[in-house]
């Protein structure tokens, strides 16, 4: 598998990525299986498993903060946060189960994030808001052009 190949993958799964008015983003089921690469069903299985017996994947995610609540009900979306912990697991921590893809994606979206690459693939900007006082032109910092700013919502 290489970066190619993922970047495909992404590609294929665009329409199933949704990013909200706050800009948090939300990728189906389906898309995180895809980029984790596993069968759908069994993440399914696996997050519905929280309540009662808990799969190490949904122990993972619980250790991780996630409520066991939250996790049945990501069985159709599945928040950003979510998506990334759900990637990371299959990347490092699944054992045997353990996906080269998903150490591919892990690494593409560490570089930017996953609710940045969601809102980047969305077109989603963050909403203006009222200007406060302005800095002065001297205040600010010279950039040369090889600058690259980044905010993180």
């Amino acid at each position: 598998m290489s970066q190619i190949e993922v970047a495909q993958i992404i590609d294929q799964i665009k329409q199933e990525i949704t990013v909200d008015s706050n800009g948090q983003g939300k990728a189906s089921i389906r898309a995180t299986a895809r980029l984790a690469d596993v069968q759908d069903s069994s993440l399914r299985r696996a997050l519905l498993s929280a309540a009662l017996q808990p799969s190490a994947l949904a122990q993972s995610l619980i250790e991780q903060g996630f409520s066991p609540a939250a996790l049945e009900t990501w069985n159709e979306e599945i928040p950003d946060m979510g998506v990334a912990a759900v990637i990371e697991y299959y990347a490092f921590d699944a054992g045997r189960h353990c996906k080269q893809q998903a150490r591919l994606v892990c690494k593409a979206f560490n570089r930017i994030g996953v609710r940045a690459w969601m809102q980047d693939i969305m077109g989603w900007t963050k909403p203006a808001t009222q200007p406060q006082e302005q800095p002065t032109t001297s205040a600010l910092p010279q950039l040369n052009s090889d600058c690259i700013l980044l905010s993180w919502p």
